[in-house]
């Protein structure tokens, strides 16, 4: 795994990465499982409240495993939020919402982040000196360089440059080129770990959306279309995680999201830019 052999190149900044990395992916995971809770209680399911469950406390809400490749492959899940649909006012209908809360909260969370680091981003090129690209002994200058508008800036005694787009539609990993250099080092910091919030959010919004047991996607096809009971039997359902790590541990699962996540990014980017240029 990627981590894995980062960890045993770069220690260190591997270790620091992970440690930015670990509050978003909390509060992410944890959202997602208080959001079902919240949605199963307004549809007269108290089982999760009454289990201490409908909280943010990431506490409640961790699972080892899936923990575990949350910070090693970047997707993973926490303990599913106990239901019961007996309990619901509409049993097909409320299983559909309940579903859908989750993936709905990290959408919300992916694009509320996105629009605080669009903020930041253009805050901090509007306080970038314009220049004469070779021309400017600055740090950092933007200036037109190819027929692009670009940031050059100083790193290690050589002056590099990246296109203001491309900066924009990798915006949750712009701080090394633009916020830490502009704001400084703990600012920095600080806009990384909402660049990994961000990713998170997307990443779990998606990967739930597979439609496979047990999760949130498999529920949304089945309450849509199959109309078969609510939960797979437990054969399909282990079989179905069987699938699913085989998926995991190829690295097949992690590039799919991973090039869906670009696309993604790379869209909300450019229409950022375009409202800030």
């Amino acid at each position: 795994m990627t981590i894995i052999n980062s960890l045993l190149d770069h220690p260190l900044r591997t270790l620091q990465l992970l440690l930015l990395m670990l509050p978003g992916r909390l509060l992410a995971l944890s959202m997602h499982e208080f959001s079902h809770a919240w949605v199963a209680y307004r549809c007269g399911d108290a089982t999760a409240k009454k289990m201490g469950r409908m909280t943010v406390n990431p506490l409640k809400h961790i699972d080892p495993v899936g923990m575990l490749l949350m910070l090693l492959v970047g997707f993973g899940w926490a303990k599913p939020v106990p239901v019961d649909p007996r309990n619901y006012r509409s049993y097909r209908r409320d299983d559909l919402l309940v579903s859908l809360a989750g993936v709905t909260m990290n959408l919300i969370m992916f694009l509320l982040s996105m629009l605080l680091m669009g903020g930041i981003a253009s805050f901090a090129l509007g306080r970038i000196p314009t220049a004469v690209a070779g021309l400017s002994d600055a740090p950092i200058y933007r200036t037109t360089y190819m027929g692009q508008d670009a940031v050059i800036f100083l790193e290690g005694g050589s002056y590099y440059y990246q296109p203001v787009l491309e900066l924009m539609r990798n915006l949750p990993y712009a701080s090394d080129f633009l916020i830490a250099p502009v704001f400084g080092e703990i600012p920095g910091y600080l806009y990384q770990m909402l660049g990994f919030f961000a990713v998170t959010n997307l990443v779990l919004c998606i990967f739930n959306l597979i439609p496979m047991p047990p999760l949130d996607g498999y529920h949304v096809l089945n309450d849509l279309i199959l109309k078969r009971d609510l939960f797979a039997d437990p054969r399909t359902a282990r079989i179905a995680t069987g699938i699913m790590f085989v998926l995991v541990l190829s690295g097949v699962l992690g590039r799919a999201l991973g090039w869906v996540d670009t696309q993604i990014l790379s869209g909300c980017g450019s229409v950022l830019y375009a409202l800030i240029t």
